[in-house]
């Protein structure tokens, strides 16, 4: 059975592909250099990667692919696989990328033959329509472990800041403080945050041993 908010997040996303499509305001986004700058932030889980080869990445609610063509479009090689509730988004990313994987399903039951070397998360915990601030940290407590099971390098996932003068009722808003501390006390204490960048959100990055900053 599938998860109420992923439930919620499916069908919201859904109506807003069916009405713009393959655009910004398709995945309920704002301006494309805002979009632009989160997919930098996403890709930048890679920064310290040695694999020596492409490296593999799952895009959590992948949307279209749109990571994929800002990778593409700057030059990034990935061996990429994307993830998401929405069948006619799927369907538009095997259309745009017949070279990558595109599957349809909840990343909570997703059960993967292997892991990636990173997997990144953009955008699914800066929305919580009209969900509960308790049921999104719920949400949150079982779907951030689940990104860095499925990672080898490290995982990155954004969400809204409650640094902020206004907070719209629709956004998931989680302390960065808070956030650091959950991560570092149940997932990895190898974590770093950007909160630096021009957008009222922050990112998050979950290293492996060995990877990205602090002791080993």
């Amino acid at each position: 059975m599938m998860d109420p908010v992923s439930e919620r997040l499916k069908q919201h996303y859904g109506n807003a592909f069916a009405t713009h499509g393959a655009t910004a305001r398709g995945v309920d986004w704002g301006r494309d250099d805002d979009v632009r700058l989160r997919y930098a932030k996403m890709l930048a889980v890679l920064d310290g990667f040695e694999g020596g080869s492409v490296p593999s990445l799952l895009d959590v609610g992948c949307g279209y692919g749109g990571l994929l063509d800002y990778a593409s479009a700057s030059g990034v090689s990935l061996r990429y696989t994307g993830i998401d509730l929405c069948e006619p988004m799927v369907l538009e990313g095997r259309r745009r990328h017949p070279e990558a994987r595109f599957e349809v399903g909840d990343i909570l039951d997703f059960g993967a033959a292997c892991g990636y070397d990173a997997v990144v998360c953009n955008g699914i915990l800066t929305q919580k329509l009209d969900t509960s601030i308790a049921e999104m940290n719920r949400f949150a407590g079982r779907l951030i472990p689940r990104l860095f099971a499925l990672c080898r390098h490290a995982a990155a996932f954004n969400v809204m800041t409650t640094r902020v003068n206004f907070m719209a009722p629709n956004l998931y808003y989680r302390s960065p403080i808070e956030m650091l501390a959950y991560c570092i006390d149940q997932v990895t204490p190898r974590v770093r945050i950007d909160h630096a960048y021009p957008l009222f959100e922050y990112t998050v990055y979950l290293h492996r041993t060995g990877d990205g900053p602090g002791p080993a």
